[in-house]
């Protein structure tokens, strides 16, 4: 699933974002200032950002030069309420791709999204699973009897899995994978998940490793 990081200081549109991208099959980390967003891009790969200029204390601008400096090539566009050509420059130079102004037109974004995408050669594609096929940007599994059309939560489980193909999978791993900050996530949740997925594929595809995970073999 392609990752997306938004880095918007007004808590409400970042919210809107994150309910409008996640809608359309991307998986979205949101926060609010230049130092978390620093921290989330070391631990995480992410495929786009889209960075609010106005950051508060800090800056967009800012934040990307880090970014930059460090060799953080990531995709970046800007969504900003300024106009003035100056910060515009400053934007571009600091390594953006592309910026909007606010108010924000999401079908628009989503355009850009795309031909960002697509000129990184990250649009969503099918992906072969035994005798199914997946495609994430609709979450479904098809195969030649039926069509399965999997819940967010468990369209993110089975990500995880194919990004860790053969690989232990930790409950850790799955908590973070699945549930945003101000979740609660729970082993019990995990269980449900699992048996899912087992009901999908064959139980044996999917194994329980003792004390450690889950490894998914298919």
């Amino acid at each position: 699933m392609i990752k997306i990081l938004v880095v918007e200081d007004d808590k409400l549109f970042a919210q809107t974002l994150e309910d409008f991208l996640s809608g359309e099959g991307f998986s979205v980390d949101i926060c609010f200032e230049k130092d978390r967003a620093l921290d989330l891009c070391y631990e995480k790969n992410f495929d786009l950002l889209l960075l609010d200029i106005n950051l508060g204390k800090s800056t967009g601008i800012d934040l990307l030069k880090a970014l930059r400096n460090s060799d953080n090539k990531t995709p970046a566009i800007y969504l900003t309420s300024y106009k003035d050509k100056e910060t515009l420059l400053k934007g571009f130079k600091s390594g953006a791709d592309d910026y909007l102004r606010k108010p924000v037109d999401l079908d628009e974004l989503l355009l850009r999204i795309n031909a960002i995408l697509n000129r990184s050669n990250k649009i969503l594609k099918h992906i072969f699973l035994g005798e199914f096929t997946y495609d994430p940007k609709e979450r479904t599994l098809f195969n030649k009897k039926e069509k399965i059309t999997l819940s967010k939560k468990l369209a993110l489980l089975l990500e995880l899995f194919i990004e860790n193909r053969s690989v232990i999978v930790t409950k850790d791993m799955i908590k973070s994978k699945l549930w945003e900050w101000n979740e609660n996530p729970s082993d019990g949740a995990i269980r449900v998940y699992i048996n899912d997925l087992k009901k999908i594929f064959k139980k044996e595809k999917i194994k329980n490793i003792k004390g450690l995970g889950y490894r998914f073999e298919i």
